[in-house]
């Protein structure tokens, strides 16, 4: 029988049935309770990108326990889905459920299941897998002899960049990247790395890229100008790689994750080859990402044969959480620039019946708001909204979404909430459910708020940009109040979170302390960035068009005074969330971002002096 591309991709023996009847097969395959496969997270709607969103089941909804009864079909090309035999992540902080497990391997990867799982049994990689919980890490570092820079400069174990003294600074930072940078968005499974490491199987990409990553949570002075330099060392192997490739349909697994970690990197390029620096600009970005994700063959070896011995520690487990990466990484990555995303919507059955589900920790959460900033996307950004204007019942359906994410998908723990007064309230006690680290909590609440928060500003960006249907009708009006509710709830909300991130440090294992937006400046800082922006934006208006009739009090004489202590408010917003950005001080371009909101602030101070020079 021949084999389908699917199981040709993977290596596996193909199952499929090849009946000719496409509607046997489909029958099959979308069977709802009745032994094959139900709907995870997301997968319901994300069939349906092109219908109203008041008809999609909601998409923080998941599969009902029924599930559980599902096996798998001697013949059937389809992983059927029963109680796992044993539980990929049981000791990691990487706590995905199972569902959304298969739910991204069909995504990228089709209808089969994980080759892991296509035995009933967990391969030799994961019997042999260690823990990654904050006690084994520590000693995995001990191990591992970390390598340490003494006050006078001399280093005190030899590196895997020579014998260089700042190649002692380079081992030092592949340990600082899962101290500091991996644990809000992680890439990589420290002790699978470490393994490689000293197994001699890292590519050597990857070693560039985890060390480029964690090179500005060192102590070197000059962390900055060894940065450009291992990401243009990155850079250059990278291309030489891919041009000298034999099969330029394949890569290998550890190539893909260094690849994830330098996507949009900013390289200065002075010195660097022209043709180097135009083929980055082309073949490192967020689209090849996604492209070789979805097209390319990925190897788990350096070689075509899968038995090889020096095949990549948990490389099972690692695919599973690139996915993850990747799948939530372009979700935003669209929403932020209003484009369709190129990965292909999963063609999963949408006549499931699916029930509200709390998911189990940080990763489902961000899984499941990424599947909501999708769905803004692919519903808000279409070509016929683009030209006719977003349909109210699409804003509505889309703010419904994210409450529910909120209060109901989001795990208690993580959740953001108001106390009477109104005020930011969380629970500040220890995480509850996974067997990972604890120490970070307080970091996965932040990133998941600002990622919530800026969901709803691009709401009203995608607003602000393409108008609503029929503007002219009462139902456009109820529309355009809400959205100006929702963004300036949000930017009253980013404040309350930018006061409580203030009384929140994260200690590393160097006991230095960075503030929760240094660890994670890519989502934390940049929306406090952005928020900055929109505060100085409203500002403006503000100043030219007056305060809302509703704020006017019918005692007031002087409506220009009372404007001027309104836009003053903005103006204090600004500076909060600008100064709340500039504690990202570990990264380079955080300079950058700063002078450009300045400028903004600039433009609003104007605006207000202007204001006060009309009112004398």
């Amino acid at each position: 029988m021949a084999t389908c591309s699917q199981c040709a991709r993977r290596e596996i023996q193909c199952r499929l049935d090849d009946s000719d009847d496409v509607r046997i097969r489909r029958r099959r395959r979308f069977t709802a309770r009745g032994g094959i496969v139900e709907a995870s997270v997301g997968e319901s709607q994300m069939a349906l990108p092109n219908t109203s969103l008041g008809s999609r089941a909601n998409p923080t909804s998941q599969v009902t326990s029924e599930s559980n009864s599902a096996s798998l079909s001697p013949g059937d090309g389809h992983l059927a889905l029963s109680n796992p035999p044993y539980d990929l992540f049981s000791d990691d902080p990487f706590a995905l459920s199972f569902d959304n497990m298969v739910f991204l391997d069909q995504v990228f990867m089709g209808d089969c299941g994980p080759t892991e799982w296509n035995n009933g049994r967990p391969s030799q990689d994961l019997q042999d897998a260690t823990s990654t919980s904050d006690n084994t890490q520590t000693d995995n570092r001990e191990q591992h002899g970390r390598t340490t820079i003494s006050p006078g400069g001399t280093v005190d174990s030899c590196s895997w960049m020579g014998d260089s003294a700042d190649s002692a600074i380079y081992t030092a930072a592949l340990h600082s990247y899962f101290d500091s940078a991996a644990p809000y968005l992680p890439i990589l499974l420290a002790d699978a790395f470490w393994q490689d490491y000293h197994a001699g199987r890292c590519s050597e990409l990857l070693l560039y890229a985890v060390a480029c990553c964690g090179m500005p949570f060192t102590e070197a002075p000059n962390k900055w100008d060894l940065q450009q330099h291992l990401a243009c060392k990155f850079r250059d192997t990278f291309l030489n790689a891919r041009s000298n490739a034999s099969d330029d349909a394949t890569i290998r697994l550890d190539d893909l994750e260094a690849l994830a970690l330098m996507v949009d990197f900013e390289y200065e390029d002075a010195g660097s080859l022209p043709l180097h620096s135009n083929l980055g600009r082309l073949f490192l970005t967020h689209e090849s990402l996604v492209l070789m994700t979805i097209n390319y063959r990925i190897l788990d070896c350096e070689t075509m044969d899968s038995t090889s011995s020096a095949k990549l520690a948990r490389a099972n487990e690692r695919r599973v959480l690139l996915y993850w990466h990747i799948y939530g990484l372009d979700a935003f990555h669209c929403l932020d620039r209003k484009q369709i995303s190129r990965i292909p919507n999963n063609d999963v059955g949408s006549n499931e019946s699916l029930l509200p589900h709390e998911t189990k920790d940080y990763f489902d959460a961000i899984l499941a708001l990424a599947v909501i900033a999708r769905q803004i996307t692919q519903t808000l950004c279409t070509p016929l909204a683009k030209c006719q204007g977003v349909e109210p019942n699409d804003v509505h359906n889309s703010y419904e979404q994210l409450y529910q994410w909120r209060n109901n998908t989001c795990p208690q723990y993580l959740r953001r909430s108001k106390d009477s007064a109104g005020k930011l309230a969380t629970n500040d006690r220890e995480e509850p459910y996974s067997g990972g680290t604890k120490k970070y909590t307080q970091l996965y609440r932040a990133v998941l708020w600002a990622l919530e928060l800026n969901c709803l500003l691009q709401i009203e960006c995608c607003v602000s940009d393409y108008g609503i249907q029929d503007n002219k009708s009462l139902e456009a009006e109820m529309i355009a109040i809400r959205v100006e509710y929702e963004s300036v709830r949000a930017l009253n909300d980013m404040v309350d979170i930018c006061r409580w991130i203030k009384r929140h440090k994260t200690l590393n294992q160097d006991h230095e302390r960075h503030s929760l937006i240094d660890l994670a400046p890519t989502v934390l800082r940049n929306t406090c960035a952005g928020m900055c922006f929109w505060s100085c934006q409203r500002g403006i208006e503000l100043c030219n068009r007056g305060s809302p009739s509703l704020l006017r009090s019918p005692h007031e004489n002087n409506g220009d005074d009372r404007c001027k202590r309104h836009v003053q408010t903005y103006v204090e917003t600004a500076q909060l969330l600008r100064d709340t950005a500039a504690t990202a001080t570990s990264h380079r371009d955080t300079a950058q971002i700063l002078e450009r909101l300045d400028k903004q602030r600039a433009l609003l101070d104007s605006s207000l002096c202007d204001l006060q020079a009309s009112i004398i």
